[in-house]
Protein backbone atom coordinates (compact mmCIF):
# COMPACT_ATOMS: atom_id res chain seq x y z
CA UNK A 1 0.00 0.00 0.00
CA UNK A 2 1.38 3.40 -0.99
CA UNK A 3 1.52 6.11 1.72
CA UNK A 4 -0.89 9.03 1.38
CA UNK A 5 0.26 12.19 -0.37
CA UNK A 6 2.26 14.41 1.91
CA UNK A 7 -0.25 17.26 1.78
CA UNK A 8 -3.06 14.89 2.72
CA UNK A 9 -1.02 13.48 5.62
CA UNK A 10 -0.21 16.98 6.90
CA UNK A 11 -3.89 17.97 6.73
CA UNK A 12 -4.94 14.78 8.55
CA UNK A 13 -2.43 15.31 11.36
CA UNK A 14 -3.39 18.97 11.87
CA UNK A 15 -7.10 18.13 11.77
CA UNK A 16 -6.63 15.32 14.29
CA UNK A 17 -4.81 17.68 16.63
CA UNK A 18 -7.57 20.29 16.26
CA UNK A 19 -10.37 17.72 16.52
CA UNK A 20 -11.91 18.60 13.14
CA UNK A 21 -12.25 17.05 9.70
CA UNK A 22 -9.35 17.74 7.28
CA UNK A 23 -11.70 19.29 4.70
CA UNK A 24 -12.78 21.94 7.21
CA UNK A 25 -9.28 23.29 7.94
CA UNK A 26 -9.15 27.05 7.53
CA UNK A 27 -6.94 28.15 5.97
CA UNK A 28 -6.27 25.09 3.81
CA UNK A 29 -2.76 23.68 4.20
CA UNK A 30 -2.00 24.65 0.58
CA UNK A 31 -2.53 28.31 1.52
CA UNK A 32 0.19 28.11 4.18
CA UNK A 33 2.91 26.09 2.44
CA UNK A 34 3.67 25.03 -1.13
CA UNK A 35 2.83 21.34 -0.71
CA UNK A 36 4.02 20.45 -4.23
CA UNK A 37 7.48 21.93 -3.55
CA UNK A 38 7.61 20.17 -0.16
CA UNK A 39 6.73 16.82 -1.78
CA UNK A 40 9.46 17.34 -4.41
CA UNK A 41 11.96 18.08 -1.66
CA UNK A 42 11.05 15.12 0.54
CA UNK A 43 10.44 12.56 -2.21
CA UNK A 44 13.49 13.07 -4.40
CA UNK A 45 13.63 10.80 -7.40
CA UNK A 46 16.42 8.50 -8.55
CA UNK A 47 17.63 11.09 -11.07
CA UNK A 48 17.88 13.99 -8.64
CA UNK A 49 21.28 15.55 -7.97
CA UNK A 50 20.96 15.53 -4.20
CA UNK A 51 19.00 13.69 -1.58
CA UNK A 52 17.28 15.75 1.10
CA UNK A 53 18.48 15.16 4.63
CA UNK A 54 16.96 17.03 7.53
CA UNK A 55 13.58 18.40 8.51
CA UNK A 56 11.23 21.12 7.33
CA UNK A 57 9.18 22.96 9.95
CA UNK A 58 6.49 25.57 9.49
CA UNK A 59 3.78 27.21 11.53
CA UNK A 60 0.11 26.49 10.91
CA UNK A 61 -1.97 28.61 13.26
CA UNK A 62 -1.09 27.62 16.79
CA UNK A 63 0.83 24.52 15.68
CA UNK A 64 4.36 23.75 14.56
CA UNK A 65 4.33 21.18 11.76
CA UNK A 66 7.54 19.22 11.14
CA UNK A 67 8.17 16.95 8.17
CA UNK A 68 11.19 14.68 8.42
CA UNK A 69 13.28 13.47 5.50
CA UNK A 70 11.41 10.14 5.71
CA UNK A 71 8.07 11.91 5.19
CA UNK A 72 7.03 11.47 8.83
CA UNK A 73 4.78 14.34 9.91
CA UNK A 74 4.43 15.64 13.45
CA UNK A 75 2.16 18.40 14.70
CA UNK A 76 2.91 20.04 18.05
CA UNK A 77 0.93 22.84 19.68
CA UNK A 78 3.23 25.86 19.89
CA UNK A 79 2.16 26.27 23.52
CA UNK A 80 3.97 23.01 24.31
CA UNK A 81 7.26 24.36 23.01
CA UNK A 82 9.41 26.24 25.48
CA UNK A 83 9.18 30.03 25.11
CA UNK A 84 11.66 31.05 22.46
CA UNK A 85 12.43 27.43 21.65
CA UNK A 86 13.00 26.44 18.07
CA UNK A 87 11.64 23.04 16.99
CA UNK A 88 14.45 22.55 14.48
CA UNK A 89 17.58 20.61 15.46
CA UNK A 90 20.43 22.92 16.41
CA UNK A 91 23.83 22.55 14.71
CA UNK A 92 26.74 21.45 16.81
CA UNK A 93 29.59 23.84 17.37
CA UNK A 94 32.67 23.12 15.30
CA UNK A 95 36.05 22.59 16.93
CA UNK A 96 38.78 24.78 15.45
CA UNK A 97 41.78 23.08 16.99
CA UNK A 98 42.57 19.79 18.69
CA UNK A 99 42.98 21.70 21.97
CA UNK A 100 39.24 22.47 21.83
CA UNK A 101 38.62 18.76 22.38
CA UNK A 102 40.30 18.71 25.81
Amino acid sequence: MQPPELGVEIARKIAAEKGVEPATLEPPVQAVIDVTALERLIHTGPHSRTEFTGVVSFTYGEYTVTVEQTGTVSVIPRSELEPGADSRPQPREACDTPSDLA
